[in-house]
Parts: structure tokens; C-alpha cells; sequence
């Protein structure tokens, strides 16, 4: 008679799936922990600012407090207004309550002298005041601006780290390396909404860039809470998550002993590993093989910029915008030829006239070259600086 096989009490596949999930959500813990320490216990870095740099510094810090100051009275105004709706059951379209010209003031004003209800007619009397603490402050805020360079205003998909290089490159002339290395020991705020003012200032090699509300709907300061109390939950969230696995834990660690015991079942767990072992060789070879790609959007001009890769307009020199990376669809290995080809039949041209690569900062003949067969045809653009070229994303408009 056959000896009965001894049963397997359990699978593999359920304590290796919580072996997954409960090691990921610790990955995760971790990860919101160091980030969540260094956004709130970073201090400044690098080295002392000038005198100039420091009292440009206290200039747009008197500027934060006035836009702060502006916001807080805005917002005594709007719940002043909720007032007066739920008092009288209307509104005061007939005025700009925010900033009130001189003929609203008037009408503000003969609306306070007729009204008869004393609380209304306060009401009245603190929205016209509050107006005018605004129109002072912001008075006080173009005074202090005038002592400034002219900011730059954001826009919709910016971030600070884009605008910082295009000044330090574009506007100061700064060679790349040190435009980075200024950049990189330097605090940037993100994220970036539009309306807000990014103030940058570049003298004698030292580079600052601070940044104020502008016309944003919202301050800096209110998002970089909004920021840290995102981190705060998603750590408690993750804490939780671990309070709630430590049963399962208890469960898969004494599985685990019975695991031990089971050589197929190790076999099989061996078998897994290795081929883990060899995804993630391919994922690390191609990371490597991204990381020294140029990654690129070719196309006639006219189609990089209805995609929106591309931006120009009147007396706007044309700019690689903030686009989605799934756009730049090609990309080119710069350890082997870094040469790319281009033929004008692929892109429905009878000819080449011309090549222009995207951001403007890379050089032609220095740091690429474009060349032209004698029918124009066909081109090559050929990487002579490939370093520079690595892991950036660039768009190649052909004409």
C-alpha cells in the first residue's frame, strides 16, 4: 500500500503576496519619513549671501508680508460680503469690492449715506475701509517692486528649476556648468502655480532667487503647508497600513519556518528569485542605456508646435515647452554613433531647408553640427559634445 504524501498546509502564492505588499508599504514609509524630515528640518546651505544679495532678500520678504497682508484683508472683505447676503439677500455687483475706482467709491459711498439699517451701513462702512488698507498695501508693494529687476511670472508649466537656468543661460550668458552648480546650491520652491513672481538675481558670480505670491490665488507659504501636511497624512496612512500587517507578519513568519521544510516549494522560490534576479538586470540595462540616450520629438515645426512641444510667438524667440515625456519618442544611445539621420521623404518634404534643435542652448558647432547632402534630401546631426546630450529631452524641428 502506498504511503499517504504529507499534505502542504498552505500555498506559496499567499504569504508571498503579503510578503510583497507588507515590504512595500514599509518601502513607502521610509520614503515619506526622508522627505517629510527634509522639507520640515532643512536649514539654509551654502555660502553667505553678499549684502546686496541679503538686502534684495529683505526686500521681497517685505513684499510676502504685504501679500499676506493683502490676502488676510481680502479675506475679511469676502466674509464681510457672506454678511451682507445673508443680512439683505443680495449682492453688490454694481462694484469692484477688491479695488474700487474712484466713481465706485462714490457709488459705495452714497450707498452707506442712504442706507437706514445701522449694521448694514457698517457692513458698508468695513468693506469700503478694508478697500482702502488694500489699495495701500498694494500701493506699498509696487514701491518696493520698483526697487527690484523686473520678475519673471509664471506660467503654466514652468517650474523654478527651468526658469532658473534660462535666466542664469539665457539672460546672463552663464555657461552651463556653472549655471547648474549655481542652481544647485540654491533653494528652489516647488511647486510653482501661475501668477506667482520669481525674482532672480545674478552679480558678481552669486546667483539668488526668491519668489512671492504675485497674483496667484494662493501664497507659498500656503502651499508649502498644503505640501507638508500631504506628507504628514500619507505617513500616517503608511504607519497604519504596518499597524494593520503586523498579524499577517506573525502569520508569515511562522509559515516561513514550515516553508523551509518543503525543498520543492524553496526549489520553486529559487527558481522565481533568479528570474527576478534577471528582470531586474534587463530594467538596470535599460536604465543605463536611458540615461546616456538624447531622448527627442522630430517633426516639421509646424507639427512640434501644434503638439505643443514647441512655443513662439511675436517678438517671442521659440521655446521647448513642459510637455509629457511620452512625447519625446525617439531616443538615440550616445555611447555608440552618436549621429542621427534624417530624410525629408519620412516627413513629406520635398527638401531640407533647415534644422533647429530645441532647447536653444546647445550650440551649434559646438556642441552639435547639422550636415546636408548635396540634394538636401538628407541630413545628419552629429553629437560632438554626446555628454551634454545625455538623458536630456530635446526636440529636432526640421523645415
Amino acid at each position: 500500500m502506498t504511503p499517504e504524501q504529507p499534505k502542504v498546509p498552505f500555498s506559496q502564492a499567499e504569504p508571498e503576496r503579503k510578503s510583497k505588499k507588507f515590504y512595500y508599504v514599509i518601502s513607502a514609509l521610509a520614503l515619506v519619513i526622508v522627505v517629510l524630515a527634509f522639507l520640515l528640518f532643512k536649514g539654509p546651505a551654502g555660502p553667505k549671501a553678499s549684502p546686496k544679495m541679503k538686502q534684495m532678500e529683505e526686500t521681497v520678504q517685505q513684499i510676502q508680508q504685504l501679500e499676506s497682508s493683502i490676502q488676510e484683508k481680502q479675506n475679511e472683505v469676502f466674509a464681510i460680503l457672506s454678511d451682507y447676503k445673508k443680512k439683505t439677500g443680495e449682492d453688490l455687483p454694481e462694484v469692484n469690492i477688491m479695488n474700487l475706482s474712484p466713481e465706485q467709491k462714490k457709488v459705495l459711498e452714497d450707498k452707506i449715506k442712504n442706507e437706514k439699517d445701522v449694521s448694514i451701513k457698517s457692513l458698508l462702512q468695513d468693506i469700503l475701509d478694508k478697500n482702502s488698507d488694500i489699495q495701500n498695501l498694494n500701493a506699498r508693494v509696487q514701491e518696493l517692486e520698483t526697487l527690484l529687476p523686473k520678475p519673471h511670472l509664471v506660467e503654466k508649466g514652468e517650474n523654478h528649476y527651468q526658469i532658473a537656468m534660462n535666466f542664469l543661460l539665457n539672460e546672463k550668458g552663464v555657461d552651463k556648468a556653472r549655471a547648474m552648480e549655481l542652481v544647485e546650491r540654491t533653494a528652489l520652491f516647488e511647486p510653482i502655480v501661475p501668477g506667482f513672481k520669481i525674482w532672480n538675481f545674478f552679480a558678481e558670480d552669486e546667483y539668488g532667487t526668491f519668489i512671492t505670491q504675485g497674483t496667484a490665488p494662493i501664497s507659498p507659504n500656503q502651499i508649502q503647508r498644503k505640501v507638508k501636511k500631504e506628507l504628514v497624512d500619507a505617513k500616517d496612512k503608511a504607519i497604519s497600513e504596518k499597524e494593520k500587517l503586523q498579524s499577517d507578519i506573525n502569520e508569515m513568519e511562522a509559515r516561513r519556518v514550515e516553508l523551509i521544510s518543503q525543498l520543492d516549494l524553496l526549489n520553486q522560490e529559487k527558481q522565481n528569485m533568479l528570474a527576478r534576479m534577471s528582470d531586474l538586470n534587463d530594467q538596470n540595462q535599460e536604465m543605463q542605456t536611458s540615461l546616456n540616450s538624447v531622448h527627442y520629438a522630430l517633426g516639421r515645426a509646424k507639427v512640434l508646435a501644434e503638439k505643443g512641444i514647441i512655443k513662439g510667438g511675436f517678438l517671442r524667440s521659440t521655446k521647448l515647452q513642459k510637455v509629457d515625456p511620452a512625447l519625446f519618442d525617439r531616443s538615440l544611445d550616445l555611447r555608440t554613433d552618436p549621429v542621427i539621420t534624417i530624410n525629408a521623404s519620412d516627413l513629406q518634404l520635398p527638401r531640407i531647408s533647415d534644422i533647429t534643435i530645441y532647447p536653444a542652448y546647445f550650440k551649434t558647432g559646438t556642441d552639435f553640427k547639422v550636415e546636408f547632402d548635396i540634394t538636401r534630401q538628407n541630413a545628419t546631426i552629429t553629437f560632438l559634445d554626446a555628454q551634454k546630450f545625455m538623458s536630456e529631452k530635446i526636440a529636432i524641428a526640421v523645415q
